[in-house]
């Protein structure tokens, strides 16, 4: 494991700190009972009590669900109120709390032609006053104070050129005229707060200023100083953040790819990186556990470079855990399949893990994956 070595001063201190702060108690890799989803599951947003989850699957347990669903957040159990078949594939999902907000790859939503684009009720009623037209895929959603970001491969929103990024009025799908930032490259992920949007993708530049794979933004688009100087040969897939860290998720190829970095809020200078044999395509932090979750077997040796490949440091099929003080890793659950989890997120007192897997810890659990937080 990527091991520090003990500090040799302060040891009292430390485990003064220890005690008077007990850390959270770890989620168990054991999943609890839920759903199964029939074919891949891509995203996932909570609003209120319901989990919606998206993808190109066609059923959840044994009912007729294709591509977006509405699981309870508690139990992980489909809600068979909800129902909006789509034509084609969800990739990404955000709400401003009622409204469910849908990009991807895709024709039409619940009878209703839509293109890559579209907004629902909690109902699975399509929202008619947004309908904006998006030139191609959308990858990621993310809304945040009256705004809604999208990221993806496009071109144009509504006639009106933005490569790969966007603003959105949420109601009506009309461009905000003032945010255009213009990334060279694709957009995997946009990760909104208050007046900061966190970008990631495969570009080396955005708002006019060289940023290699992951930038942030102001709301007006400017960039701001945050900056991992991430290497050569890597992209970024995800991005989640807590208090203290800006966690991200890369592929690409080692020594910069593949990872599972912690990176300082402001400057985005890079605290550790652990090293996988694949993808990591979805980060999530809870507590002082940051996990990674994608389409890798096995964590490597801080040592393993593009030219050496992967050494394997020790066995995590699919999932990683990091202490983020520290940047040790661990395994977690073990899933199956090449594609493995695309998609973790806390929502009712669980992490749940999404994806193209059929079964977890070598029991049958398609899809969906329950793990209570204690």
């Amino acid at each position: 494991m990527n091991t520090r070595p003990a500090a040799a001063v302060a040891v009292g201190a430390a485990l003064a700190l220890v005690a008077a702060t007990p850390a959270l108690a770890a989620v168990s890799p054991s999943p609890a009972p839920s759903s199964t989803a029939t074919g891949p599951v891509y995203n996932s947003v909570q609003a209120g009590t319901r989990l919606y989850i998206g993808g190109s699957f066609t059923k959840v347990d044994s009912a007729a669900a294709a591509g977006l669903a509405a699981l309870n957040a508690t139990t992980g159990v489909r809600d068979p109120a909800f129902k909006a078949d789509v034509v084609g594939k969800v990739y990404a999902l955000a709400t401003d709390g009622s409204t469910i907000f849908l990009g991807g790859s895709f024709t039409s939503v619940g009878g209703v032609a839509r293109t890559n684009l579209a907004a629902v009720s909690p109902s699975g009623q399509v929202v008619s006053s947004f309908h904006p037209s998006v030139s191609s895929t959308v990858e990621s959603l993310d809304y945040t104070n009256g705004t809604l970001y999208i990221g993806g491969a496009f071109s144009t929103v509504n006639g009106t050129k933005r490569p790969k990024l966007a603003a959105l009025d949420p109601t009506t799908g009309a461009v905000v005229q003032s945010f255009n930032p213009k990334p060279n490259g694709l957009v995997h992920v946009v990760k909104a707060s208050g007046s900061q949007v966190y970008v990631g993708g495969r570009f080396t530049s955005i708002g006019g200023a060289g940023r290699s794979y992951v930038a942030l933004l102001d709301a007006s688009g400017a960039v701001q100083p945050y900056d991992p100087k991430l290497a050569f040969d890597s992209q970024v897939f995800d991005i989640a953040t807590s208090a203290t860290g800006v966690y991200l998720g890369t592929g690409g190829h080692l020594p910069a790819g593949n990872s599972v970095y912690g990176t300082t809020p402001g400057s985005g200078a890079q605290r550790w990186q652990v090293k996988t044999d694949g993808n990591v395509q979805s980060v999530e932090a809870q507590g002082s556990d940051i996990y990674g979750a994608g389409h890798f077997n096995n964590t490597c040796l801080p040592s393993s470079t593009a030219s050496t490949g992967c050494l394997i440091d020790f066995s995590a099929r699919k999932t990683v855990v990091v202490d983020d003080g520290t940047g040790v890793a661990r395994a977690f659950a073990t899933f199956n399949s090449a594609f493995g989890v695309w998609d973790l997120t806390t929502a009712g007192g669980n992490l749940y893990a999404l994806g193209e897997f059929t079964k977890v810890n070598n029991t049958n659990q398609p899809g969906i994956a329950r793990f209570p937080i204690p």
